[in-house]
């Protein structure tokens, strides 16, 4: 890994050596650890006067070639590049971006010279405009091209890898069309096109040909089109979709696509044990279940096949040529073998017993070289118990003995002959239904009997259901994108080659429906394994010169395609492993020196083995014909949502496609999934669910500019543009939350992390979450410090499991930064409606936390917002805990509901749920407390809400001659300490301290002034007063006479804040004789009123609040949030 690190400072400021091991460390050094180091840094600019005398300093971390070379070291795959620019500012902060590859970042690897870093340093001053501003980062045009020249596309991973040795390149008939051509024209060609025929007749059969291929057509266009949008690395569809989609989408897409073509390696080394055992080599049926015979010999054609991929890819393209030869060459002689049969050929014949074929395969098997004649004599040894004897033998063939319509029939009948007309029309059949030219059923006892004697269809079929035995023959559209990373220039070598092997491969299979049912009869078309004419091949027979030469070519073919996708497999999942989205895939990352993925290629041959085993064909093909059709509808909808959103960065070379095609190609690939096997298809969908949300979970994050983010942020701006501002329906509103938080000075928490706690806990009504800070200082002295706060609240918000944003503001001011956060929070019409903060604790230590505290009441009042203000947050629960007991609301002012909803929003969580609500009211007369309860009880049972009601009765009251004086003495008091600039946290000891000094002062011969000495002697009074006496009237009726005697003058605003304090103290009494127990209490949180009565405002809260446990406090803005209408 190469990191270029340019530190750009002011002048007398240096790096020590101390940041050095920081740098040398990895490629991601965090903001914090760098800023750790700036105070050493600063230290020693002092002692080093070269270095505080240099502007612009390059550090360059680099290994040589030659190291490289003899540690081993692996060129860094592309998503891991990282650079690295550290710039220093002002007030010791650091500027560090990062950009990988995926971002546009291309690193030029270790193959350029050391010379072209000396230039680059050399040069390194003149990237600027001007001569003296050559701090710049920028780039000259010659050295990013150069760059982009030498960037190579290629992922590998693993220490093994030889950094010398190259890896093949390939073109585009090699490398594309020949790979693709092996895999589309496969098994299922030769073994199962000519029985779709017989059993779909010509006309569904074509159609079910040309779904299959249009599926793929419009599929290659679209891959066509994201393939030419840049370059296209190792993973090759994946790759692309993944990038296109998205790492959650794209690694489950990959996963299934993964498989499917591990799956598909055992269809057609099955394929290939098919054509062995019943057109080649019949004896080498060594087990009486025929199936068992499959798993052996596929196992053994996997164990060839395994050596020739573990031998690397070159090997496999020197069997490729002759293999891909071969199929071709098979194909053709198929369709020379039709037109020289038009008049049909007695070369083939097959028996017929009335309507029905009999079982020849059958007898030969169990009388190996014992071959019957088509007539009744010789078929009594297969119909008849004895020979001899009439009453043995099968009723139905006896019937048709009598009949005379035991004969022979030519399978090959030509096109002149008309047969196409008996073909046209399906005849479709149930399991174990005769293959007959009638419609008649079996019975179960039937088939008990006739089961080894007549020719049975071993599977139901239907057109949905030949679709999905048909489809894995025209897929292998991806086998040369899977190359990408060995390919010369795959941009242009995929689509050209991909597009010629669909088009051509298409046209052969629509051709090859029409021979099959214009040439060959019905009966025998229908006949799945040809054991009416001692299992013959139809395709093999139609062909010129001699059947086994198509036999041996196919079963070639078949094998050769199923090494192409053990070849291609490993490397997507090496490509996925590598990416990183499912880190459970490590293991797979790895890669011999001849850059083969070793350890994928084993894990590809046990999944093969594993599906050998199931042996029944038709089942693997239903399977993977789901996983290659999520594939290619991924691929159709990248497409799509790339082309809608007309992204700057959506480019493609090939202009030969459109939205709608994609369109169409996507609802047709989910048409046949479910068409086909719609089992299957819940199969594979619940499969790339779990990949997804696992990729969600535990995957790596990653932002490769994929399409869902673009869709996500054209759906945002169309639904914020749409969302009208203004005031939101009684039935629509719901709290978004603008959470105000405070981060410890050493930016390594949240103070008071309950408070997010709270929020995440009141996300029942869903909506918007907002955490914000405000920094005091300047922004352009801050960013690490930002960057720092930033994080630590995501990592909070990721704890707490809110969905929500996290914003810093800096500012010169704490409360002008609380006002610009409440005034431009949001979006449009996605704004805040509630803010959330906790109490501030330290209140009584100057003024300054009473005032901010109070003018953010202020401020979100302004803003018509509401407000929530939670007490003594220490003692809230965490999301871990669960409460039981009671949540008290004192609903006291009319606040449109608020405290009610949130409240009901509250106990929707877990933490909560457990709790009872109790809403509680105060009227001022008891003749109205019957009827308030009443109508209180009505309104709550409307709002659909279990919840209790009482109603409190707080009647008006006169203030006592004591209240009054007592209140008194409280404000002159504060107002003294004020004076002697004590706090109340010193009052019990400094007080009585201060008025000593001062009293020695006066002893000692020191003047006081007489304000001074007046002030002392009142607060000494007042306060031993309140602390001894408090409740003696005696003392009440001294302290008045104090009063008097210093002439304490008695405002009527004093007067006020005695009735308030008084009714504050009252109400918590109230509140305590229902609430005190209480786990959680609502409450009305008045308004401040005028400037100047902060303090005062404070001290009224604390009285109210006294003695409860977990109180919250909440502001409404008078708006109706809760109804009782529908």
């Amino acid at each position: 890994m190469k990191i270029v690190i340019v530190a750009e400072l002011p002048a007398r400021r240096s790096v020590s050596a101390s940041t050095l091991p920081l740098i040398k460390t990895s490629g991601q050094s965090s903001t914090a650890m760098i800023s750790s180091r700036m105070a050493a840094s600063e230290k020693n600019s002092a002692s080093s006067p070269a270095m505080a005398n240099s502007n612009i300093i390059d550090f360059q971390l680099l290994h040589s070639k030659r190291e490289k070379a003899k540690k081993g070291f692996p060129p860094p795959p592309p998503p891991l590049i990282m650079a690295l620019q550290v710039r220093f500012v002002e007030g010791s902060q650091v500027e560090v971006p990062f950009q990988s590859n995926d971002s546009g970042t291309i690193d030029h690897g270790d193959d350029v010279d050391d010379d072209y870093d000396h230039e680059y340093n050399n040069h390194r001053e003149s990237f600027s405009l001007y001569e003296e501003d050559g701090s710049t980062s920028a780039m000259k045009m010659s050295h990013f091209i150069r760059r982009i020249s030498l960037y190579n596309p290629i992922v590998s991973g693993g220490d093994d890898v030889d950094p010398n040795k190259q890896p093949i390149k390939m073109g585009t008939f090699v490398g594309v069309f020949m790979p693709c051509i092996q895999n589309i024209f496969g098994v299922l060609f030769f073994i199962r096109l000519a029985w779709i025929v017989g059993t779909a007749g010509v006309l569904q059969g074509f159609l079910i040909t040309f779904i299959c291929c249009l599926v793929t057509f419009t599929t290659c266009i679209s891959l066509s089109a994201i393939a030419t949008n840049g370059m296209v690395p190792a993973g090759g569809p994946y790759y692309m979709i993944s990038r296109n989609l998205g790492p959650e989408l794209g690694g489950a897409v990959g996963i299934l696509f993964y498989f499917a073509s591990t799956i598909a390696a055992s269809m057609y080394l099955l394929g290939s044990a098919e054509i062995f055992l019943l057109y080649t080599v019949p004896q080498a049926k060594i087990f009486d279940d025929i199936y068992n015979c499959y798993r052996l010999i596929g196992t053994l054609l996997l164990a060839i096949v395994s050596c020739i991929v573990l031998a690397g890819v070159g090997v496999v393209n020197r069997f490729a040529l002759p293999t891909i030869a071969l199929v071709n060459g098979c194909i053709l002689l198929t369709f020379i073998g039709f037109f020289i049969n038009i008049n049909g050929s007695d070369s083939l014949k097959f028996c017929m017993v009335g309507d029905r074929i009999p079982n020849l395969q059958h007898w030969i098997d169990n009388n190996p070289g014992h071959y019957l004649s088509c007539n009744e004599t010789d078929l009594r040894h297969l119909f008849c118990a004895n020979v001899t004897e009439t009453g043995s033998c099968d009723p139905y063939f006896l019937k048709s003995a009598n009949e005379g319509t035991i004969k022979e029939m030519n399978a090959i009948t030509g096109a002149t002959s008309g047969i196409i007309l008996d073909n046209l029309f399906s005849k479709y059949l149930d399991t174990n239904d005769f293959i007959q030219s009638n419609d008649s059923k079996m019975t179960n006892n039937e088939y008990e009997e006739t089961s080894e004697t007549y020719v049975v269809a071993d599977m139901a079929s239907s057109f949905t259901i030949l679709i999905g035995v048909f489809f894995p023959s025209v897929t292998g559209i991806m086998q040369g994108s899977n190359r990408s990373g060995n390919l010369r220039d795959a941009s242009r070598s995929i689509p050209v080659g991909t597009l010629a092997a669909q088009i051509i491969t298409s046209i052969a299979y629509l051709l090859g429906v029409l021979c099959f049912g214009a040439s060959m009869n019905g009966m025998f078309l229908r006949d799945k394994f040809g054991a009416g004419a001692y299992g013959r091949l139809a395709a093999a027979e139609l062909a010129v010169p001699h059947p086994m030469v198509i036999v041996i070519g196919s079963f070639i073919a078949s094998a050769g395609a199923g090494m192409q996708c053990l070849t291609g497999a490993p490397r997507l999942l090496q490509a996925i492993a590598l990416d990183g989205v499912i880190p459970m895939l490590h293991y797979f990352q790895k890669s011999t020196k001849r850059g083969e993925p070793l350890r994928a290629i084993f894990v590809s041959i046990a999944i093969c083995e594993l599906f050998i085993l199931i042996a029944f064909l038709e089942s693997i093909t239903a399977l993977i014909s789901q996983f290659f059709l999520m594939c290619y509808l991924s691929v159709n909808a990248a497409c799509v949502l790339q082309s809608v959103l007309k992204a700057p960065s959506w480019r493609p070379r090939f202009r030969f496609y459109h939205w709608s095609l994609s369109m169409f190609g996507a609802g047709l690939c989910v048409a046949v999934m479910f068409m086909s096997h719609w089992i299957f298809a819940c199969v594979a969908i619940i499969i790339g669910m779990i990949a997804y949300k696992y990729i969600e979970y535990r995957g790596a994050e990653k932002e490769w500019g994929d399409g869902i983010r673009g869709l996500r942020l054209a759906a945002a701006s169309y639904a914020l543009t749409n969302l009208e501002e203004g005031p939101v329906h009684t039935k629509n509103w719901r709290p978004q939350l603008l959470v105000l938080c405070t981060v410890s000075s050493d930016r390594t928490s949240i103070e008071n992390e309950q408070i997010v706690a709270f929020a995440s806990q009141l996300k029942a009504g869903k909506g918007l979450t907002v955490l914000a800070s405000v920094l005091n200082g300047k922004f352009l002295n801050m960013l690490a410090e930002v960057a720092a706060t930033k994080m630590i609240m995501k990592e909070v918000c990721r704890r707490m499991k809110i969905r929500g944003f996290c914003e810093v503001l800096v500012a010169g001011d704490i409360t002008e930064g609380m006002s610009a956060l409440v005034q431009t929070s949001g979006l449009g019409g996605l704004k805040h409606n509630t803010v959330i903060m906790s109490w501030p604790q330290k209140w009584r230590n100057g003024n300054f936390e009473a005032v901010k505290f109070v003018e953010t009441i202020r401020l979100t009042t302004a803003a018509k917002s509401a407000l929530v203000v939670i007490k003594d947050v220490q003692q809230f629960p965490s999301n871990k805990e669960k409460i039981v007991g009671c949540m008290d609301v004192w609903w006291i002012l009319h606040d449109g509901g608020i405290m009610i909803l949130l409240a009901f929003l509250l106990r929707q969580n877990r933490v909560w749920r457990n709790t009872k609500l109790r809403i509680f009211t105060v009227c001022q007369s008891e003749e109205d407390l019957d009827k308030v309860r009443e109508s209180m009880k009505t309104f709550i049972y409307h709002l659909r809400m279990d919840a209790t009601v009482d109603v409190v009765c707080l009647t008006k009251y006169d203030i006592s001659e004591y209240a009054h004086e007592l209140t008194l003495k409280r404000e002159q008091r504060q107002k003294m300490l004020d004076q002697l600039g004590l706090t109340d946290r010193q009052k019990d000891i400094d007080v009585d301290n201060a008025i000593s000094n001062s009293t020695s002062g006066v002893q000692s011969g020191a003047e006081l002034p007489v304000q001074n000495r007046t002030n002392l002697l009142t607060l000494d009074n007042l306060f031993k007063k309140d602390k001894t006496n408090e409740g003696n009237e005696a003392t009440s009726n001294a302290a008045a006479e104090q009063c008097e005697e210093e002439k304490l003058p008695i405002t009527s605003s004093q007067t006020y804040n005695i009735r308030c304090l008084q009714r504050a103290k009252k109400l918590n009494e109230a509140i305590q004789s229902r609430s005190r127990e209480s786990d959680l209490i609502f409450l009305n949180l008045p308004d401040p009123g005028k400037n100047g009565y902060e303090k005062f405002y404070m001290e009224y809260i604390e009285v109210m609040t006294t003695g409860l446990n977990r109180v919250v406090l909440i502001k409404g803005t008078g708006s109706e949030v809760v109804t009782i209408f529908s």
